[in-house]
């Protein structure tokens, strides 16, 4: 358990701190600078598969967390007991707020991302400024990014604060 409570714990500050980052300062600052943003992010993206890390840290900290939740189940008797006490309620809140942030960060920021980025070189590797599509579909991916790692950070953060505090209700 002491293994599973490390890599919760770690994997969550890494996911955390990441989605913050890229949404605060990093997403945001690319669509402001445009273009010139696409060799960092391409990078980032294709070479250092921060995409990938990022899904990779946040699978290992959602699963960790409900391996150590079942474990918690098991100790109280069974999952009325579990959720019946204020501890438990609060974690399994957590919880589901963790794993819709997980699959938000699948299905809504990694694609985009990713799309961004591919976009970005179909641009670069052309003649002269994005087509009209390009321009449209660049700016329709931004704006389902954004909502979607914007989204993805307010879940994290609300499941940490819920488990942070659980033990306090």
């Amino acid at each position: 358990m002491l293994v599973f409570r490390f890599l919760h714990i770690v994997a969550g500050i890494l996911w955390a701190g990441s989605a913050f980052l890229f949404s605060a300062f990093i997403g945001p600052s690319a669509a402001e600078v445009g273009p010139s943003a696409g060799p960092l992010l391409t990078v980032a993206v294709k070479k250092r598969k921060v995409a990938t890390v990022i899904k990779t840290l946040s699978g290992i900290t959602v699963l960790a967390g409900w391996i150590l939740w079942l474990r918690n189940m098991d100790r109280f008797g069974g999952l009325s007991e579990w959720v019946g006490t204020d501890f438990g309620l609060v974690l399994t809140i957590g919880g589901i707020l963790a794993t819709v942030a997980f699959v938000i960060g699948l299905v809504g920021v990694a694609p985009n991302i990713e799309r961004l980025v591919e976009l970005g070189g179909e641009i670069a590797r052309g003649d002269g400024p994005p087509t009209a599509e390009q321009g449209a579909e660049m700016e329709r991916t931004q704006q389902k990014l954004k909502a979607a790692s914007q989204l993805d950070l307010v879940l994290v953060l609300l499941a940490i604060t819920a488990m942070a505090t659980a033990r306090y209700f």
